[in-house]
């Protein structure tokens, strides 16, 4: 009896975890976006697009660091926008003025 019951318990794991490993399915693929900086011409990979005139904390997957996006709307032209990157810890020692409105970016 003992070893029927064990068996039955032994089965019952061996199914789960051969279920377990047949139906791991595999993550998708998450969209990046690179943006140029208008400054140094440097390219930034980002997860999510900048869609607002300033966005701040966005993670580059280059530099592994939290970023602030500027972006610069020119209308019925080409390119239509361009952007300005600098990192959060510029971005954070300066002024609310300057956080609001706008600052020179330094290359």
């Amino acid at each position: 009896m003992k070893h029927k019951l064990l068996g039955i318990f032994v089965f019952i794991f061996l199914a789960h975890c051969i279920n377990l490993y047949i139906e791991k399915k595999p993550e998708p693929e998450r969209k990046t976006y690179e943006i140029k900086d208008e400054i140094t011409g440097k390219t930034h990979i980002f997860y999510k697009k900048p869609n607002l005139k300033k966005n701040v904390m966005f993670y580059c997957l280059n530099d592994e660091e939290h970023k602030v996006i500027w972006i610069d709307w020119h209308p019925n032209q080409t390119p239509e926008y361009t952007y300005q990157v600098d990192s959060y810890d510029n971005y954070s020692q300066k002024t609310w003025w300057e956080q609001h409105y706008g600052y020179r970016i330094a290359p």
